[in-house]
């Protein structure tokens, strides 16, 4: 709970109403893409947006002829949409259209009191000059809002230095930090690269025309670096270069700093003499007043951000009971109260009462932030209850995308089909008493402690696969065979670029785990991106449609969502050294279908490999290579997921469970003639991890302990086959070819007369 000046600004945010420009901008702009797409014609140039109560406008820089839902009145450099408008698309149609303008950012307001909007790719560099106080202040409400927009779906942002300090903390998955300009221009650099080359895959020379294909699979993410200060030198006018050059990538530079002498050909520069001061927009002509964060007000909101992106809760305090409790009651505990004051005895715990739960406002419903149906929500909403006991402060609704958002910025719809929800003004309104009152930001539910679905990244290897020769877990209570050593495959000739930056690892035989993901993702966003990888790893070349299928089957999805998971997951994958991503984008496939790089390695693929290997060859590399492979295994095959997601893995799972059988069996079997039943045993218990009710495997292990001569453990491992068979739905029988291979190996009882 936020405390202090920052509860304050809390409270008067959630008491305010709730204005429906954005709604409406929303709409028009993806109505307006549906429709310049089906005509052929590309997105115009926005130079500024005005968003009034029951309409929105559009200021071009060019007579344009209009396109619906818009008209232009008599202009055709200034376009209208009223919301009465028919020709505005239904929530059905709208699903198939991105948002058309990702980088728009409110600046301030016109005379009459209407926000004002620009477009930053249009912008491309932002130059606040002037009173350095005031300049400071509009960057921070900037920045605020394009760490908090759900407009986007998804963008990145790069903080220079001590620019907009805690930012990056408070907003982790769309902002990063660096101390050093020359990294900030390489991460711009490899970007804006990145997005050219798709341009050019494309055959296409504009942002504005890209952004309409039929499918941009989050190609076109925005990078915005924000400066406080850039040196002169060099590295800054490389840097202005490189943004402002043709073909315009997305990507945008905001800096205050007092020192660039800024071509006016290369971006906006805006004099900041103080809030009351009014300045004209370049393009459009429009005069505003320029919208800021005072200090404290820029301390409040990183306050709100932290804490509404927060996994953890603070128990309620005493003075959340005080209207709740009786008379009597509030009298008994008073008295109480003195009493551990006199004894200098105080219980800390009271400070730490549970709030009745009648009175927690409860967060709405919808889908999650992965596109999960909201019954499913639902379940983890209890969870969340039971592991945490939250108290919730206010009603949550968590659009696809940042959990600072206006109270109106609603999640998708339970049907699914939900447009998502942009409705209300920016936080920054807080620095201007004639903008009115701006809407509460909501607070992002904690993700539960113990979940289901698979989201465990960056974690250190397993032992089976980075050190094979670990000893494995025997399955039965008696001491474990001896270990059997599995050597490391031989180091490749680049090993020692590859301990500096490793690329991904997707691990799947056992729990899903993506190891040596680099990049930001926000906890609550992860497992739509774990699962994505790991349908890439075992379907590369799938298609848009192949991945709506197996991600979200059965609905229509959204295309801003499906590409903001997209974008989202290419930017926590990261890239490598040369600065290529893990994740390409869609049209630097060569076949213009979603793939991972070939550095991008997974457990299967190599299982596949080596037992290849194994199986083809009867010799000491032949054993090597089962070994090996057994040695990924870790458990079952996509173990603890979620039982609502990952559908299209069965098929998959089936495959690897039989495979991983075949090669413990294979390796089991010629250990056990080589006389080495340690080894065996091994094998056998390897292939158990995945199969545990394979009872050719058990059979294995009977024959290696009889070999051994070690009838304990023959009976022991009898006896936990036993076991394992009564929990298999409500007892199964042993198979007869089992009790046969028992009924010959265990000494006949001796039956004395």
């Amino acid at each position: 709970m936020p405390t202090g000046s920052a509860a304050a600004t809390e409270q008067g945010l959630r008491a305010a109403q709730h204005p429906t420009g954005f709604d409406l901008l929303d709409a028009a702009l993806r109505t307006l893409a549906l429709n310049l797409a089906a005509a052929d014609r590309d997105l115009p140039v926005v130079t500024a947006v005005v968003l009034h109560e029951q309409r929105v406008e559009l200021h071009l820089d060019g007579d344009v002829p209009p396109m619906k839902p818009f008209s232009g009145a008599g202009r055709t450099d200034l376009w209208t949409c009223p919301a009465s408008s028919p020709d505005l698309a239904d929530t059905d149609a709208l699903q198939g259209a991105d948002a058309p303008y990702p980088a728009l950012v409110s600046l301030g307001w016109d005379a009459a009191g209407h926000l004002v909007l620009v477009d930053l790719e249009y912008v491309s560099v932002l130059h606040l000059d002037g009173d350095a106080d005031h300049a400071r202040h509009v960057l921070q409400a900037i920045a605020v809002e394009l760490a908090s927009t759900p407009l986007p779906g998804h963008l990145e942002i790069t903080a220079l230095a001590d620019t907009a300090p805690g930012l990056d903390d408070a907003a982790p998955e769309r902002v990063a930090r660096t101390d050093n300009l020359a990294d900030a221009v390489a991460e711009l650099t490899s970007h804006t690269a990145d997005q050219r080359r798709a341009l050019a895959a494309l055959g296409t020379s504009t942002l504005r025309t890209a952004r309409l294909q039929e499918d941009a699979g989050g190609s076109w993410t925005p990078h915005i670096l924000l400066a406080a200060e850039l040196p002169e030198g060099t590295q800054t006018d490389a840097l202005l270069d490189m943004i402002t050059a043709q073909p315009r990538a997305a990507s945008a530079v905001i800096t205050a700093c007092e020192n660039t002498d800024l071509d006016p050909e290369k971006g906006w520069t805006l004099h900041c003499a103080g809030p009351d001061e009014t300045v004209v927009l370049p393009g459009s002509g429009l005069p505003i007043k320029l919208q800021g964060l005072s200090d404290p007000h820029f301390a409040d909101a990183i306050e709100l951000l932290t804490l509404s992106a927060a996994d953890t809760d603070v128990p309620a305090r005493d003075a959340w009971l005080d209207g709740l409790l009786d008379t009597d009651e509030q009298s008994e505990e008073n008295q109480d109260e003195r009493d551990h004051v006199d004894a200098d005895e105080q219980d800390p715990s009271d400070d730490a009462e549970e709030s009745s739960d009648d009175e927690e406002p409860q967060p709405t419903t919808g889908a999650d932030e992965d596109g999960m149906p909201d019954e499913y929500a639902d379940i983890e909403r209890e969870e969340l209850e039971t592991e945490h006991q939250a108290e919730t402060a206010a009603p949550t609704n968590e659009t696809d995308e940042g959990p600072l958002q206006p109270a109106a910025h609603t999640a998708e719809a339970p049907d699914g089909h939900g447009e998502p929800g942009t409705s209300g003004q920016t936080l920054a309104d807080l620095s201007d008493p004639l903008a009115g009152p701006i809407p509460a930001p909501a607070t992002a539910a904690p993700e539960p402690a113990h979940q289901a679905a698979p989201v465990l990244t960056k974690q250190e290897a397993d032992p089976a696969e980075e050190t094979p020769d670990a000893e494995q877990p025997d399955l039965t209570p008696l001491p474990a065979p001896a270990p059997v050593q599995v050597p490391a495959p031989p180091p490749a000739a680049d090993d020692a670029d590859d301990i500096k930056a490793p690329a991904p690892k997707v691990l799947l035989l056992g729990r899903v785990v993506i190891e040596g993901a680099a990049g930001r993702i926000d906890s609550n966003r992860q497992s739509a991106a774990v699962e994505l990888v790991s349908y890439l790893a075992l379907n590369p070349g799938a298609d848009h449609h192949a991945i709506d299928d197996a991600l979200w089957p059965g609905r229509l999805v959204n295309k801003q969502m499906r590409n903001a998971v997209i974008s989202r997951t290419r930017s926590w994958l990261g890239k490598d050294a040369d600065g290529q991503a893990y994740f390409p984008r869609v049209q630097d496939t060569g076949d213009s279908r979603y793939r991972l790089a070939q550095a991008v390695t997974c457990d299967w693929r190599t299982f596949q490999n080596f037992a290849r290997t194994g199986l083809a060859r009867h010799d000491e590399d032949g054993e090597l290579a089962l070994r090996r492979a057994l040695a990924l295994v870790r458990g079952r095959p996509f173990a603890a997921i979620d039982p609502q997601r990952y559908a299209w893995t069965e098929p998959a799972v089936q495959e690897m469970v039989s495979a991983i059988a075949d090669v413990a069996y294979e390796l089991s079997t010629r250990r056990r003639e080589a006389a080495d039943y340690a080894g065996a045993l091994w094998a056998a218990h390897q292939g158990l991890l995945a199969a545990e009710e394979n009872e050719l495997l058990h059979r294995q292990i009977f024959l290696a302990h009889h070999a051994a001569g070690n009838v304990d453990a023959l009976r022991e491992a009898a006896a936990r086959l036993a076991r394992i068979n009564e929990g298999l739905g409500g007892g199964v029988d042993m198979e007869a070819e089992t009790a046969q291979l028992l009924s010959t190996l265990l000494p006949k009882p001796v039956i004395r007369r």
